[in-house]
């Protein structure tokens, strides 16, 4: 019923506490949230650990993860919505002014992107900049999907091939040499997602 209408009555019933009992663990819904949020990042981390152990050039490491990413999303629609686009979890990471959770799987990207630029797969540039445009890519796409925000663009039947071919363009365009490991790996499909 989304996040917003969550509350902590509603919680305790479902879990089978009293009010008070839940009280006792968390201070209020949003600590509930934002453990929910790390829990994701925690699954995030393990999803793409995968890349770690594959014997993988640098433009097809970067490009694996982004595939990876993108399952995750599209498997944990709910949970990537609590990661990345609630905001209420947002402004606690703002007044904790830490987000070690976010930034471990963050930095996995960086140093994908920064082998990719040693090794002349990407064009040397600000490192910064360019995880941050290689994250948005990706991101953009599972947002789109997740929030229902195709409606009217694109069919239901055809939102797992554009999806896919979408990202093969993106980063077929980003890394040329490496797109053919599109054909290689298991294809990540679109969740059926609910229009909003």
């Amino acid at each position: 019923e989304g996040f917003e209408r969550v509350s902590m009555r509603r919680i305790a019933d479902a879990v089978g506490y009293t009010s008070g009992a839940l009280y006792a663990y968390f201070r209020d819904k949003d600590e509930i949230l934002y453990a929910l949020h790390v829990e994701g990042f925690a699954r995030l981390r393990a999803a793409i650990t995968a890349v770690d152990d594959a014997k993988l050039t640098p433009g097809q490491r970067l490009y694996r993860l982004g595939e990876l990413y993108l399952r995750f999303a599209f498997e944990n629609p709910q949970l990537y919505q609590l990661m990345f686009i609630t905001s209420r979890v947002g402004q606690r990471i703002r007044e904790d002014k830490k987000w070690e959770v976010g930034l471990d799987n963050y930095d996995r990207v960086r140093r994908a992107v920064r082998d990719c630029m040693t090794a002349g797969v990407l064009p040397r540039g600000e490192l910064e900049a360019a995880t941050f445009a290689t994250w948005a890519q990706v991101h953009g796409i599972a947002a789109i999907v997740i929030r229902g925000r195709f409606a009217g663009i694109i069919s239901d039947e055809d939102l797992p091939r554009v999806v896919r071919e979408a990202y093969q363009f993106a980063f077929g365009a980003l890394l040329p040499a490496h797109a053919k490991l599109r054909s290689a790996r298991p294809r990540h499909a679109a969740p059926r997602t609910r229009r909003r």
